[in-house]
């Protein structure tokens, strides 16, 4: 596991050349190994301690939605952010279903939806109050829907940090709200300052190191 891990983070620091480098097959190739090593250590993981019956596969398939996401966005930015909607939207149920698990009921955990809901409302009145610098353009109401399912990931993610600390959960946690972090900082970039490669390689940084915390958090049960 450390090998894997240590192969992991050198991948992420040659990725943080080749996203930036202007040779899309090069930064492909990097995105794609990377997308691969974590998926198919989830694979694994999966396949030794769990059940196709489980709500565990809720995770490998936003695990699989990811990935594919990964795959396209280098090509198709919409595309791309179609399977990452999906894989969040599992994520969510998923990270809901350890909650219920645990013991808590939904009153428990519908502060993350007030939470995500005024996060989502600051994004529609900037984007709305100042379209000059949030240049969303046409992409403004389908970006403003994705961000409703990264905040809720994001937050339920926050949710699980808080609620089951000190447990592997809280690794799932930190690794889905990193994940929301990355997107956070992936539209900022692509919308208001899309000329400043270091946040464009902090999205990567929060990204990969979130998928990463993701799978690991199912490794260490």
């Amino acid at each position: 596991m450390i090998i894997f891990i240590a192969i992991y983070l050198i991948a992420l620091c040659c990725y943080f050349k080749t996203r930036t480098s202007g040779n899309i097959k090069h930064r492909a190739i990097n995105k794609y190994f990377m997308a691969t090593m974590y998926l198919s250590l989830a694979f694994v993981t999966f396949l030794d301690k769990y059940e196709f019956a489980s709500y565990q596969t809720l995770l490998l398939a936003a695990l699989i939605l990811a990935w594919l996401g990964d795959i396209f966005l280098v090509f198709d930015f919409n595309r791309g952010g179609d399977f990452f909607l999906a894989g969040n939207i599992c994520f969510i149920l998923y990270e809901q279903a350890v909650l219920i698990d645990k013991g808590y009921w939904f009153n428990d955990f519908a502060w993350t939806y007030v939470v995500a809901g005024l996060m989502l409302a600051v994004v529609i009145f900037a984007s709305g109050r100042w379209p000059q610098k949030i240049k969303m353009g046409k992409m403004r109401w389908p970006m403003i829907f994705y961000l409703s399912s990264i905040f809720m990931h994001g937050i339920t993610g926050l949710a699980l940090m808080i609620m089951l600390p000190d447990t592997n959960y809280a690794m799932l946690g930190l690794g889905s709200f990193l994940f929301m972090i990355s997107d956070i900082d992936l539209n900022v970039y692509r919308f208001i300052f899309n000329d400043n490669k270091w946040l464009i390689r902090l999205n990567s940084l929060t990204y990969f190191v979130g998928l990463l915390l993701i799978v690991l958090s199912t490794v260490y049960v």
